[in-house]
């Protein structure tokens, strides 16, 4: 625990700074650790390091600084295409060489980590970036300090036949409750002193983080999952404490799309 708290002293000013100033230092954290996220994920599936993988990582390069200057639009389905067009080739030049599960790694790998985790930068930069970009943080922050207060202090019944049995159902709502609760405070704290240029922005700010806190559950269960298939307690010692990128990130990633999701419907 004294690590956890240490660790976050430390690092969570620094992520505060670059989320608010935005621009390119926060695409440089984002990519950073996107490739360092990838690599965990790669070395838990292959335990080692495959030729394939470079694909993976200078795709990763290559998304990130696209999405940068263009956002989004119909060329990133054609980068992702071509992505994994490249890929199977590989299979195809090197058959003998190359397992098929490596190929089937380095193309999931690049999906679950660097794409997912890219929706920070896409929500920052986005018309009133600024202050959804926060959304993403109480919803998986908020879930993750309320379920483990409540797991804690009166976790009951745990959770059968999942990825985390440690975890328990009232720590699970404690949650999500939770979250909600540090929604509702950010956008009244928002709407007091700033002008989101958004009708019912509190209302938003609880939906969006009781929802994502949901999906961060799932985003935390489904790294659980991935640890349990590939016999790994964490995905690296990156963060003391803490574990690696993706044992950090694994809600973020999830949540994020969402984010980005309802600010597109909403502006």
């Amino acid at each position: 625990m004294l690590k956890r708290i240490i660790t976050a002293i430390i690092g969570l000013p620094f992520v505060i700074f670059l989320v608010i100033f935005g621009g390119w230092p926060l695409f440089l954290m984002c990519l950073v650790l996107a490739l360092m996220g990838l690599r965990e994920l790669y070395r838990a599936f292959s335990k080692a390091d495959k030729f394939v993988h470079v694909i993976g990582y200078t795709c990763t390069i290559g998304y990130f600084i696209g999405i940068f200057i263009g956002g989004v639009g119909q060329w990133l389905f054609l980068a992702l295409a071509f992505f994994i067009i490249i890929v199977q080739t590989f299979l195809v030049l090197f058959f003998n060489k190359l397992a098929l599960e490596d190929v089937l790694v380095t193309i999931y790998g690049l999906l679950y980590v660097p794409f997912l985790l890219s929706f920070i930068i896409l929500v920052r930069e986005y018309t009133l970036g600024q202050y959804f970009i926060w959304l993403i943080f109480t919803a998986a922050f908020g879930c993750d300090t309320f379920a483990y207060m409540a797991g804690v202090t009166v976790g009951r019944h745990k959770l059968k036949n999942s990825p985390s049995p440690k975890k328990s159902v009232e720590g699970l709502i404690g949650g999500v409750l939770g979250a909600a609760l540090v929604g509702f405070l950010y956008g009244f704290f928002i709407v007091r002193f700033f002008d989101p240029g958004v009708e019912h922005f509190i209302l938003i700010s609880v939906i969006v983080s009781l929802i994502g806190a949901a999906l961060c559950i799932f985003g935390d269960m489904a790294a659980s999952a991935i640890k349990r298939r590939t016999d790994i307690k964490d995905f690296s010692s990156l963060l003391p404490g803490h574990g690696g990128v993706i044992d950090r990130a694994d809600g973020i990633m999830f949540v994020a799309p969402f984010v980005f999701l309802v600010m597109r419907i909403i502006l």
